[in-house]
C-alpha cells in the first residue's frame, strides 16, 4: 500500500511487469506485485528513477541515486533489503567496463559511495601524474636492454 500510497501523491502510473522499469516521459514505473520485503525494495528503486537524485548523470550513479531515494523513503529497510540492492548494484560495476566512459563508476568523493560501498565496489585510486608514461619495448630483445624500474612505493 506504501508503495500505491507514493505513486498517488506523485503522480505516478503503475504497472505489472516481470522486470522493474521506470519510464520518465509517462511518469509510469513497471514493477512486480509486492509481496515481500525484496519486492518492495525494488518497487522504491524504481519511483526513486522518477523522483531521486542523480537521474541525469551516468548509468551507475543514476542507480546509487535510485537506490539512495528507495532506502530514504522506505518505512523500514531491512538487511534483505540491503543484500538484494547490493546484488543489483554489484552487477552494474562488474561490467562497468561495458559501457561508455561517462557511465562509468563516480569519481573518488562522489556521494554515491556511500551506496557503491555496499556492492563492495571501492572508489578508484588516484593515478600519480608527475611520473612519465613508462614505453613498452618493441619487440622481445629491446626488453632485455631496457633498464627496469623500481614501482613507486
Amino acid at each position: 500500500m506504501h508503495v500505491e500510497a507514493l505513486c498517488a501523491y506523485h503522480g505516478i502510473n503503475v504497472r505489472r511487469r516481470r522486470k522493474g522499469l521506470a519510464v520518465y516521459a509517462t511518469r509510469t514505473v513497471y514493477v512486480r506485485p509486492v509481496r515481500s520485503e525484496v519486492t518492495y525494495a525494488e518497487a522504491l528503486h524504481e519511483i526513486g528513477h522518477l523522483l531521486g537524485a542523480w537521474q541525469d548523470a551516468g548509468i551507475i550513479v543514476a542507480e546509487c541515486g535510485a537506490w539512495l531515494w528507495a532506502m530514504r523513503n522506505a518505512l523500514e529497510w531491512t538487511p534483505a533489503m540491503d543484500r538484494a540492492m547490493a546484488r543489483w548494484l554489484a552487477t552494474y560495476v562488474e561490467t562497468q567496463d561495458e559501457h561508455p566512459p561517462g557511465d562509468g563508476v563516480p569519481a573518488r568523493g562522489h556521494p554515491a559511495w556511500k551506496v557503491l560501498s555496499k556492492a563492495g565496489a571501492k572508489p578508484p585510486r588516484r593515478r600519480r601524474t608527475d611520473l612519465p608514461p613508462e614505453r613498452l619495448p618493441l619487440a622481445a630483445s629491446d626488453a632485455r636492454a631496457a633498464p627496469r624500474r623500481r614501482p613507486p612505493r
